[in-house]
């Protein structure tokens, strides 16, 4: 394989870099702190390779301004973060495997208990070392997915007397309609949230103060004031982004976040297509008259949706034929050093291509694929 740095060496950086500016992620940090207050704690979620932004990259913003926990999904994404040099704290949000449980030990990770059986099993290997293991306990209140359920309370508290090993550092849930502040679901599951985090604290006699209750996703601390609680955990605003452009532009008055960020490539090929040629796969798209195109070296292999296949223009640049896995054709583009922006300042917002792809603005940041440069800036 050929080491990109050579070019870099050059001066030279051909092949497509997503940057992600920190003085963006500064500004939408100092925006949550000034919707919360200063009191409430910050967790960043970092799973998906950091919202796709890259954990090598995202990992030195951290460690120079770093938050008070950040958020993984599994144990290995924390093994990744502690690899990167994060020292402070770090939360595994999903569930985990009994084979895995060993890694919270060896790489200072607290885990999030969502199921009864782990109680045992963490406290157990928390005895066999002689230490005690921090962990937050999230509650499954109406998202159905992960977490304890109201219905095995009385079993997991009972258990969790006896784990003396075992200290809990927290209490969580998550809203399935946060961004639907209408919902009567948002109200319901807050409501049992303070119910059920007040017997856990009542029963294991758990001091009030001691104990970090936290239920804010983005959306949530955006719309949802009494959420906030100690702490919040807000993913895609804390990146800039909303979940569509209609929220965008419905929201980001009041709430100014700022993308993060910018993709750029050069093209690899420039082609000269008479009248009446066609362009990609299907020959989905006629040349009209005469033009000059682009060929970048980015397809549906990197995160570009073949949904926005002839739908698109970045800026005066139209997207012409079908994505491709590995190349995609550019119109306007004239000269192989002319560089293109497929999302930044004066690109279409990444929330319009989530439109376009019938999906979320999470599932396009995810999907950037790792062929991508990613660099801080």
């Amino acid at each position: 394989m050929v080491d990109k740095n050579i070019f870099s060496e050059k001066n030279i950086d051909p092949y497509p870099v997503l940057e992600i500016n920190s003085s963006a992620l500064d500004s939408n940090v100092r925006l949550l702190k000034k919707i919360t207050g200063s009191r409430v704690k910050l967790l960043v979620p970092v799973k998906a390779n950091a919202y796709g932004c890259g954990f090598g990259e995202i990992i030195k913003y951290f460690n120079a301004n770093p938050p008070d926990y950040l958020g993984v999904a599994n144990p290995f994404e924390g093994i990744e973060a502690r690899e990167n040099g994060w020292k402070g704290n770090i939360l595994n949000l999903g569930g985990f495997f009994p084979e895995t449980a060993e890694i919270f030990f060896k790489y200072n990770i607290m885990p999030a208990i969502t199921d009864f059986w782990q109680i045992e099993l963490l406290n157990t290997r928390a005895q066999q070392t002689n230490s005690i293991l921090n962990v937050h306990l999230k509650l499954d209140l109406g998202m159905g997915r992960i977490g304890l359920m109201v219905q095995d309370m009385d079993d997991c508290i009972d258990s969790l007397h006896f784990a003396k090993n075992i200290h809990i550092a927290g209490i969580f849930t998550h809203f399935p309609s946060s961004d639907q502040p209408d919902f009567i679901s948002n109200n319901l599951v807050l409501k049992k949230f303070y119910e059920q985090s007040g017997i856990i604290m009542d029963k294991l006699h758990l001091p009030r103060h001691e104990v970090i209750l936290h239920a804010a996703n983005s959306y949530a601390v955006m719309l949802n004031p009494d959420s906030r609680l100690d702490m919040i955990r807000p993913g895609l605003c804390f990146y800039g982004y909303f979940a569509n452009n209609a929220d965008r532009e419905k929201l980001s008055r009041e709430f100014p976040f700022k993308p993060s960020l910018k993709l750029k490539v050069f093209p690899v090929s420039i082609r000269n297509y008479p009248k009446g040629s066609t362009i990609s796969y299907g020959e989905t798209y006629t040349v009209v008259d005469d033009l000059i195109a682009g060929v970048i070296p980015l397809g549906y292999a990197d995160g570009i949706p073949r949904a926005l296949s002839n739908k698109i223009s970045f800026g005066k640049y139209p997207l012409l034929g079908r994505v491709t896995m590995d190349q995609t054709v550019i119109g306007g583009l004239t000269t192989l050093n002319e560089e293109l922006e497929l999302l930044g300042d004066h690109s279409p917002p990444l929330e319009l291509w989530a439109d376009l792809n019938a999906t979320t603005s999470y599932e396009i940041m995810v999907r950037l694929g790792e062929r991508i440069q990613r660099k801080l800036v």
